[in-house]
């Protein structure tokens, strides 16, 4: 067995590890890579892939709507319902749609009018509902519907047969100011009935050409959504799907079936639905089977069963399968369970358990009631709720309601507009059928053996129990659903096999993950939350803390004193008398007590911290609260009474007779998180033990150990997160983290504590200067290739001399390094904007109305968001409302977006890599540099075989190729007192051929960064004979040879 350790601290964003054999620090370094999520403004998650997809999603439909168009207009063309001549169509076109629907109900259009209406009602088609999607659409959709449904009314309600009718009438009272007839949220269903209207009225004016063929196609009537249907290639698609498929056809929504997982028990088998009512009794009955009640009278925790007898368990299922939810107040109330009473899962702050949810809602008001959905078979509940969750097309999933399992229609309505629970279990639903029985009778879930574990007595083994198979290097890391973790094997994956390629195979792996990385997407957006809530807090308690008194700094440990008063109600906890703002700071009167003992317990929370007089903390000394006062029941009992407001963890640490140091230290050396288990699992594979460290001691043993001062010039023993390499301090503390060590902390009180070994410090400062920090480069196509903005030119061919043939445009500004824009007036937040405002007469409006609002046009500042919003959006002299204005911006770098057309030009993406040149000047080489913005990468990319590579490389009339630099790449130069340094590019200007760099250490967010505004020129690379290199995965740095 090797004698290797190997200390691994992952976070989200960076890998430190530390290699220790015996009493000696073999190596250690830094591994950063890119966040495997991308964040909002706001901090928020999202998926790396999500802006782009729903780009493409926008572009597609786009794409799609253009088409409909298209072979609409090729059909109706062939059919005789519209022209063929473009000049014909735009007169058809020119004609009011509006009105042409209207009078098409009742009166004779001629064909080509009829095929300008088709057209109208192809280009808006309305909302068509797809259940799969709207279960998510929330409070939104719900507002859209209403609305449809209020439109229907007013329709239904004014006399009118069809949406078309409606909206002429609306728009024709008033000329002056006509209603606004767009923005209205319209069903499908309203346009297929208004084209069956105008089909059935014009078939008897034009029998012979509205036949049911052309109406239907071979393809017959077609309900949608509908998965597509091919046809032969000498047919069309009016001869295939008619004129009204080419109108209103709709593909089903694809739901591949891979996206669904694989049972953990049976991996043959798919994932179970949250809402399967088999699922629903596996959570409640695990939930139950795990609940512990904690009496006050002793101490113990006891099962439903044990604390109130048998069959009390059962009771309390049938309790949560009658809800939604239950609360810990109504189950107490339910079983008269007396206040004291605690349950166990309220030390996770929770405040009740799920009931059934699915059976809930059938039973509920919008279901179909507790009577009829008792009367129905468990078979056909089952099938009915399946039929809710995968049947998309909602006519479809009603007729097979009703004739399936027989509802009637207004109970299928029902049933099919409930949302049920979303998601899958972990298990399929052969896994729970096996299991269900064991849990049935009180087992949990997980144990040891068959005896006290539903898992073993269905013939399962826990995942930490299975055999794993072995491998010399760590394989393909599985596929995790967090992608926070899933990153970070990738680069775990690298690091440990290249340590074993270069040192040999390992002893001992021990991990420790960063909170993120344990906690799930929902978890993480929570702690954000939080953290958010809690920086605003302390915000309000540092100015109150200075309102108090000068005196009085908003340091942590002020801060920290407070929340503690404010949680206790301004009273001491031990003996209840109160304490004024001024004890709590400035008396020497009160303390800050460690309920369990510090170095007994090793707990430094603030869970675990109380205010309190320190005349009874001296009386209490080194004791817990249990050992002090066991003595004196009353004494004891008021103290209890006094801790029932405070959060359950910290009434938890009142009660608790023993403290047993063993119990802490192996709690601090066995993570059981899901995530933390998954790592360890994935890691057996090399054959060696893994320990997953909880962080929560790290931090004490680097203080004690005094390595936190080797990274602060000053001396500071405060942790310097500013610097990367404070990850590697983590991995050799986590490394060196074993019970020996705890328990050693322990004894020392926090005092003199023993290092590992005498040149500990030496040996840490050592490594860390010799460390090259690795940064994983991403040098691939990746990202947008241009700007979202689309550009038009102002400067046309056709119009050499604008002024000369546009009158009216005299004061605009043409030119070919000229572009203009469309923006809303609600975009433009300062003055300085309305210079760039393309027609004179629009700004000059715009600045009117400013000033009308007393507001400068003329002054540089900012405009007020209400300026051009609401009551005070600016309108033109004919009383038509001025939402959007067109901008000019000058620059040389626009780009069309198809060659040879230059109707639509943008902005090129993000800039590549930038490349340098040593080209002769004045006999002596001087170096340029050429930037190659994404675009053209791509275009390199997609052409390797005439290129070569993304990279230009050869010599030529540009000079002789030396380098070239992507961001995040590497690269040394020196400087002027001689030393070589490791640098890493993180922007690159095209206009100034900048690089802007930062020290292959600093870990300092953008805006440090961006103070600070180093950067190199093309001269000044050349001057500190700048060298690109490669940076290995455990920090060895090797010529690029690029």
């Amino acid at each position: 067995m090797s004698d290797l350790i190997l200390g691994l601290d992952i976070g989200p964003t960076s890998l430190g590890w530390a290699l220790f054999s015996e009493n000696t620090l073999v190596d250690c370094g830094v591994r950063i890579f890119p966040e495997g999520v991308d964040r909002d403004q706001q901090g928020g998650e999202k998926s790396k892939s999500q802006s782009r997809r729903v780009a493409r999603g926008i572009r597609r439909q786009i794409r799609r709507r253009a088409q409909r168009i298209r072979q609409l207009t090729k059909a109706l063309v062939d059919a005789g319902l519209f022209p063929v001549e473009p000049q014909e169509q735009e007169k058809v076109l020119s004609r009011n749609p509006y009105e042409l629907r209207a009078k098409a109900l009742r009166e004779e259009l001629s064909p080509h009018e009829l095929g300008r209406v088709f057209l109208h009602l192809a280009k808006r088609r309305g909302f068509l509902s797809n259940r799969t999607t709207d279960r998510s659409g929330g409070s939104e959709l719900k507002g859209i519907k209403a609305d449809m449904a209020q439109l229907d009314a007013d329709i239904t309600s004014a006399g009118y047969e069809t949406l078309g009718e409606y909206l002429y009438h609306l728009g024709s009272g008033n000329d002056a100011f006509p209603v606004r007839l767009r923005g209205r949220h319209t069903l499908r269903a309203m346009y297929e009935h208004e084209f069956e209207k105008i089909w059935n009225a014009q078939a008897n004016y034009h029998p012979k050409l509205l036949t049911v063929k052309l109406r239907y196609g071979q393809e017959g009537k077609s309900s949608y959504p509908l998965t597509p249907v091919a046809r032969r290639k000498d047919e069309s698609l009016l001869e295939r799907f008619g004129l009204h498929g080419l109108l209103f056809f709709q593909r089903k929504m694809y739901w591949p079936k891979s996206i669904i997982g694989r049972c953990d028990l049976e991996p043959r088998e798919k994932r179970c639905p949250k809402a399967d009512r088999l699922a629903q009794r596996f959570r409640i009955l695990q939930e139950v089977n795990n609940l512990r009640l904690i009496s006050p009278a002793d101490r113990k925790e006891y099962t439903f069963a044990e604390f109130l007898g048998p069959d009390s368990d059962k009771k309390l299922v049938d309790y949560l399968c009658e809800a939604k939810e239950r609360t810990f107040p109504q189950i107490r109330k339910k079983f008269k369970l007396p206040e004291s009473i605690q349950f166990n899962y309220e030390r996770g702050e929770r405040s009740k358990l799920k009931g059934h949810e699915t059976d809930a809602l059938f039973n509920g008001k919008n279901g179909l009631g507790k009577k009829r959905w008792s009367e129905i078979a468990d078979r056909v509940k089952d099938e009915i709720i399946r039929i809710v969750l995968e049947e998309d097309r909602e006519d479809i999933a009603l007729l097979k309601l009703t004739n399936e399992c027989g509802l009637t229609s207004e109970e299928a309505q029902k049933a099919a507009s409930l949302h049920l629970p979303s998601g899958y279990t972990n298990y399929s639903r052969l896994a729970i059928s096996k299991l269900l029985p064991h849990l049935e009778i009180g087992m949990p879930l997980m144990g040891n053996d068959a005896s006290d574990s539903a898992l073993h007595a269905a013939g399962y083994l826990r995942p930490d129990e299975r055999e794993v198979r072995q491998y010399d290097l760590l394989p393909e890391p599985p596929d995790v659903p967090n992608p926070l973790v899933r990153q970070a094997l990738y680069e775990i994956r690298k690091v440990i096999n290249s340590l074993i390629r270069e040192y040999g195979n390992l002893g001992t792996i021990r991990v420790e993950l960063a909170r993120e990385a344990k906690k799930s997407a929902e978890e993480r957006t929570q702690i954000r939350i939080a953290n958010a809530k809690r920086e605003r807090e302390n915000a309000k308690i540092a100015k109150a803390l200075q309102d108090m008194s000068p005196a009085i700094k908003p340091t942590r440990r002020n801060i920290q004193r407070y929340l503690l008063w404010q949680e206790q109600g301004g009273v001491c906890i031990y003996s209840g008398k109160s304490i004024s703002q001024a004890q709590l700071f400035n008396s020497g009167e009160v303390d800050v007590d460690h309920i369990l003992p510090r170095w007994r317990s090793l707990d430094d929370s603030m869970s675990n911290k109380v205010i309190c007089h320190r005349s009874i903390n001296n009386e209490k000394a080194d004791r817990t609260p249990w050992e002090w006062l066991s003595h004196n029941k009353e004494h004891f009992d008021e103290l209890l009474l006094r801790t029932q407001k405070l959060p359950y963890g910290k009434r938890q640490r009142f009660i608790k007779q023993d403290v047993e140091l063993n119990e802490f230290v192996e709690r601090q050396l066995r993570d059981t998180t899901y995530i933390s288990r998954l790592l360890a699992q994935y890691l057996k594979g090399l054959g060696v033990p893994i320990t997953t460290v909880k962080g929560s001691m790290t931090a004490e043993l680097r203080h004690h150990w005094g390595l936190n001062a080797l990274l602060n010039e000053d001396g500071s023993k405060k942790k310097n997160r500013s610097d990367h390499r404070h990850h590697a301090i983590d991995a050799i503390v986590i490394g060196l983290t074993d019970a020996k060590r705890l328990h050693a902390l322990a004894n020392a009180r926090g005092k003199d504590v023993e290092l590992p070994w005498k040149d500990l410090r030496h040996d840490v400062a050592k490594a860390l200067g010799r460390m090259n920090v690795s940064h994983r480069v991403r040098r691939r196509i990746q990202g947008a290739l241009h700007e979202a903005t689309i550009y038009g030119p102002t400067q046309k061919k056709e119009r050499p001399i604008p002024s000369e043939q546009r009158p009216w445009a005299k004061d605009w500004i043409e030119d070919q390094q000229v572009v203009v824009r469309r923006k809303s007036v609600s975009d433009l937040t300062n003055t300085k904007h309305l210079a760039k405002i393309r027609d004179k007469a629009t700004r000059q409006i715009l600045e009117d109305h400013l000033l009308r609002q007393k507001i400068d046009p003329a002054k540089p500042g900012a405009i007020p968001k209400e300026a051009f919003t609401g009551s005070n959006t600016p309108q033109m002299p004919s009383g038509v409302p001025i939402k959007k204005v067109r901008m000019v911006e000058e620059g040389q770098t626009f780009r069309p977006i198809r060659e040879g057309d230059n109707r639509q030009l943008t902005k090129p993406g993000s800039n590549h890599h930038i490349a340098y040149f040593a080209v002769e000047e004045n006999g002596e080489e001087v170096w340029k540099g050429e930037v190659t913005v994404m675009w053209d990468a791509a275009r390199r990319a997609k052409d390797l075989d005439k290129c070569g590579s993304m990279v230009c490389r050869d010599d030529g009339h540009q000079g002789r190729f030396v380098m070239s630099l992507s961001i995040g790449e590497m690269f040394e130069m020196t400087q002027d007192d001689g030393e070589i340094v490791l640098c890493v590019v993180r922007k690159i200007d095209q206009r100034s051929r900048r690089v802007f760099y930062k020290k292959h250490t600093d870990a300092r967010p953008v805006a440090d960064l961006n103070y600070d505004n180093l950067y190199l020129t093309p001269k000044n690379m050349q001057l500190r004979d700048a060298r690109k290199v490669t940076v290995t995965p455990l920090g060895q740095i090797r010529d690029a040879s690029d």
